[in-house]
């Protein structure tokens, strides 16, 4: 199985390192191909600070964590990321969330189905008729855990 991870769903993991995200991302999917745009690192750090104050990590402990994460997922610069794709992207979210631009250009040009934790996005991307989005219980009910 092939996936675009979106942030929401990698600080969702971060924050519960034991929960249900946690073990899909470093147990279940391990024999997928995990992606995501880079810019998603960035998106990491400027919430990294919110995320120690939610969960009283350690600076080291959190730091730990996200590499971890980036050990399981291929971050794709966004350069090599279309402009058609992005501007037909752009059709889609432009009223939904822009943030979430990248995930679904680089959705378009590999095929790869976006796993997203945001149902905002996910009912927006699917009453546009884009289908190629998939939330956790989706995706738990699909690997039959």
């Amino acid at each position: 199985m092939n996936l675009i991870v979106d942030t929401n769903i990698i600080i969702s993991g971060l924050i519960t390192p034991q929960g249900t995200i946690a073990e899909l991302i470093f147990n279940k999917l391990d024999k997928s191909i995990l992606v995501s745009p880079r810019f998603m690192l960035d998106e990491l750090q400027d919430k990294f600070d919110r995320i120690l104050r939610i969960t009283k990590y350690s600076n080291q402990y959190l730091t730990d964590l996200i590499y971890l994460v980036h050990k399981k997922i291929d971050f794709i610069d966004d350069d090599l990321i279309s402009f058609e794709n992005q501007k037909k992207a752009f059709e889609l979210v432009h009223d939904v969330d822009k943030k979430d631009l990248l995930f679904v250009a680089l959705s378009l040009q590999t095929g790869y189905e976006i796993w997203a934790g945001d149902l905002k996005l996910i009912n927006g991307l699917r009453q546009k008729g884009f289908r190629n989005v998939i939330s956790t219980n989706e995706l738990v009910k699909r690997l039959a855990l």
